[in-house]
């Protein structure tokens, strides 16, 4: 490897503090298969070099002590316009120009200075570049142009602004190859610039292109105004553009591969600002970097305000660190799914918000666009949001005053609303059950008999059904709040607290939920276990029989895997199996309950309490409370059901990955088939259509794994703060100390037992029956160690979160949404949970 130049896949290798921002973003590019031309790299080695022989040290002490001194500056940009380029350089030049055939080629001289087009600073109109060089003796004048250009008032002003030492910035060189150039064809030329998000508004749901026929020189410079399309990154459709310089062909291409640009180098999170350029319909890019800054689009209230950034309920939901084959469906999804009912009754959400982000690797919803989306659409309070979703982030400022008319309009959204939601249960119903109908059919296919076209098409069509009930979802969980806040205005009506605690008993029991009822039922399969001599080879095999049989035990498993085999621990996560897939956990919990008597009932204290203060009630407000509770349990059930429909839709699509991935291991092109999990959707459509070769496939993988370690390894808070234009700061949350934490009663009752702190479902080992269970939140692949549970404590939680769903359904008492009570409980400790109070004391043994 030389000292001085380097070829592409060499700066790739040594990296952007040697090869500068602009030449790693073109090793970045040809390492994971996108064109561009042929290019070589001169490392900041050289420019040093030429600084230490060229500038007296006087000089550099004086630029240091007076930066701002433009005669030094001057001096500083003269001598090295003078300088002389080492002889050594000079020869390697001339031998890496013949060895890559460049030698008669027009070459585009660029700058490519240490900390250039990097995340925080772009350095964008500071450096030189020199275009159409040939030969050495105008490659030498031009290099020596770039180093100079380092030296301008500007650049150095640029410098100081961003808080660069002003001898801390090196420069090195990009030799690129000119498209269009006397070695190239002469197939017409059209180029321009594109961004994977909109610099101008922000928005984050377009790329925007602008284009001119022959070269972009001047449209870069801002000398011309270029072609305007917009695409839409949801369907990659676009604007239409009359008479603009592309036709079809090339802006869909050219919209595939900003696509996964945006992924593979941006990761979905960081906006790319790129230079392309089309030679006939070869496609090349010649510079990406990221967009340092855009615009911050919110609603309008909110546009002075800091974003408070909250995993709340979310943590429950997904995947603690997402894979980003799933998090680039998240991270469309999810915005749509919140928007989808304010946008259906007349509240317009401006198109293409930061609804969420992920910070080390974890998911965040912008809480202060939710709760002032929710307040102004419709009424709802900060503080009423945030108890339902959970979290610890805290309320938004309301204007003090507002006109009659702004009520008015959010009554009228609210009736929409009901509107929207009427008689959507029995819908909602029978679409989940047509669902689950589905996903049973598609488990006989064997998918090693299908074809490649069939596998893709067949995913495509999964996942686009996914997406179309994404709507259904979002009715399904406004439904159940709609139907949690009629009931909670008849709890409050209630004279006393105390009553009004104890009438969220009313939500237990009933049945028919279905993340509670798939915990439910492996206690009966256990009972039917105890008496079949072949549950006990099964359950110790860790796996499903090749071939089930028809045992008592093999029958009820059947059964069960039958309706809840699409489940699994995170299983809104491509990554991981489902149930049906790797049974080890059931069957752990299987074999625990075996072991087990019948649960207690536990409940008899909170049922009396229950039925007097029913009867104490007059008749017509009694039996309003008691409708108001089944309609809420009914609503809860709903919730949940939608749900679990979402995750059975998941289960072919994982099925369908998973045999392309076993394909692409066999033919060595990945080393197993969960590999395709490290990849996005838009990089895996590129891969099955053939617009990308595959080529930098395993370094994404493994790179993305080590990314995902490194996110595992760090701690996060639960609520960070981002000011405009600023870092997310982490929301500092003081130590608890004593012996007694307040958080949400979310189930009424006292219960006093050893507690168990799990991080995971997984690591329920040395939980028994009757300990209280301290999780920092729960999805339902925690759901079957709810039997063994006596109370539940979590650090996260709201009045519609899936922990507190499935308490209510068991009867446990439960409190939730209390930060760091997984550091203040030791495991092992003696707790009381009082449900009623919302309060966990530590006791003595």
């Amino acid at each position: 490897m030389s000292r001085f130049i380097l070829s592409i896949e060499e700066a790739f290798d040594r990296g952007a503090d040697s090869v500068g921002g602009k030449s790693w973003g073109l090793a970045r590019l040809d390492r994971y298969g996108f064109k561009i031309p042929k290019t070589l790299a001169l490392t900041n080695a050289l420019y040093l070099e030429v600084i230490e022989a060229a500038l007296p040290e006087s000089l550099l002490k004086d630029l240091k002590s007076q930066p701002d001194d433009l005669s030094l500056i001057e001096k500083t940009h003269e001598l090295l316009l003078t300088s002389e380029l080492p002889k050594t350089f000079i020869s390697e030049l001339e031998a890496s120009l013949s060895a890559h055939e460049l030698q008669n080629a027009d070459l585009a001289v660029r700058s490519s200075a240490v900390g250039e087009d990097g995340a925080s600073a772009s350095f964008a109109g500071q450096h030189q570049s020199v275009l159409s060089v040939t030969g050495t003796d105008e490659l030498i004048l031009a290099v020596k142009q770039c180093f100079a250009s380092l030296w301008t008032p500007s650049a150095v002003a640029y410098r100081q602004h961003m808080g660069f030492d002003i001898l801390g910035v090196s420069m090195a060189i990009t030799l690129c190859e000119m498209v269009g150039g006397k070695e190239h064809s002469k197939a017409p030329i059209k180029a321009g610039v594109a961004f994977t998000a909109d610099p101008v508004t922000g928005r984050r749901d377009i790329m925007v292109v602008e284009a001119v026929t022959g070269l972009a020189d001047a449209l870069v410079n801002g000398q011309v105004q270029g072609y305007r399309y917009e695409i839409f990154r949801n369907d990659l459709s676009a604007s239409p553009v009359e008479n603009g310089p592309l036709n079809n062909g090339q802006l869909e291409f050219l919209a595939n591969q900003l696509s996964r640009l945006h992924w593979t180098l941006g990761d979905g999170d960081t906006a790319y600002d790129t230079e392309w350029v089309f030679e006939g319909d070869d496609l090349y890019f010649v510079q990406a970097r990221p967009v340092t800054v855009l615009p911050h689009l919110t609603l309008p209230k909110l546009v002075s305000d800091p974003v408070i950034w909250s995993n709340a309920n979310f943590k429950e939901v997904l995947a603690e660190i997402p894979c980003p084959m799933s998090w680039s469906v998240i991270e469309s999804a999810i915005p749509e799914m919140l928007h989808m009912i304010p946008n259906c009754t007349g509240y317009q959400t401006p198109k293409g918000l930061h609804t969420i982000k992920r910070i080390k690797g974890r998911c965040y919803a912008n809480l202060s666009e939710l709760q002032w989306l929710w307040y102004d659409g419709y009424g709802q309070s900060p503080d009423d949001s945030n108890k339902n979703l959970g979290g610890h982030q805290p309320a938004i400022a309301l204007p003090e005053q507002e006109s009659l008319f702004v009520k008015l309009k959010r009554i009228w959204r609210g009736i929409r609303v009901m509107l929207l939601i009427s008689g959507a249960d029995k819908k909602l119903e029978n679409a989940s059950a047509a669902i689950f109908a589905r996903v049973r059919s598609f488990r006989k296919h064997d998918l090693t008999e299908w074809n490649e076209e069939e596998l893709t098409d067949s995913l495509w069509r999964w996942m686009a059904d996914t997406e179309a009930f994404m709507p259904d979802f979002a009715k399904g969980a406004n439904y159940c709040g709609i139907k949690l806040f009629l009931f909670e205005q008849q709890v409050r009506k209630l004279k006393s607290e105390a009553y009004q605690k104890l009438a969220y008993a009313l939500l237990s029991g009933g049945g028919q939920m279905d993340s509670a009822e798939h915990a439910i039922s492996l206690r009966t399969i256990s009972e039917v276990a105890r008496n079949d001599p072949k549950a006990k080879d099964i359950l110790e095999s860790k796996d499903l029989p090749v071939e089930v049989g028809d045992s008592a035990f093999e029958t009820a498993l059947r059964d069960y895997l039958d309706l809840y085999g699409h489940r699994g621990v995170g299983e809104l996560d491509m990554r991981y199996p489902r149930w049906s897939e790797a049974p080890r956990f059931l069957f752990e919990q299987i074999k625990f309950l075996m072991n087990q008597e019948k649960e207690p009932s536990g409940r008899s204290a909170v049922d009396h309490d229950l039925k007097q203060m029913l009867d104490a009630l007059p008749v017509r407000q009694r039996k309003a409370l008691i409708a108001a509770a089944e309609q809420a349990r009914a609503g809860m059930a709903l919730r949940e059901r939608v749900k679990s429909a979402i995750v059975a839709l998941m289960e072919p699509a994982r099925r369908l990955v998973m045999e392309k991935g076993r394909r692409m291991a066999l033919e060595g092109r990945i080393q197993a088939a969960d590999d395709l999990c490290w990849i996005t959707f838009q990089e895996f459509s590129a891969l099955v259509e053939g617009t990308w070769s595959g080529k930098g496939l395993c370094e994404l993988i493994e790179s993305r794994n080590l990314k995902h370690d490194q996110w595992a390894k760090e701690t996060v808070a639960n609520v960070y703060t981002e000011e405009p234009g600023q870092k997310p700061v982490q929301q500092i949350v003081e130590r608890l100390t004593g012996t007694e934490l307040l958080g949400f009663g979310a189930f009424p009752g006292q219960y006093q037992g050893t507690a168990r702190v799990l991080t995971s479902p997984d690591k329920e080992q040395g939980m028994m029956q009757g300990d209280i269970m301290v999780a920092p939140f729960t999805d339902p692949s925690w759901t079957p160690l709810f039997l063994r549970a006596g109370a539940l404590v979590m650090e996260i939680g709201g009045a519609m979160s899936h922990g507190v769903i499935v308490a209510r359904e068991l009867g446990l008492p439960t409190v939730v949404n209390i930060p760091g009570a997984l550091e203040w409980v030791e495991d092992g400790e003696f707790l009381e949970v009082d449900g009623s109070l919302g309060r966990i004391t530590k006791k003595a043994a």
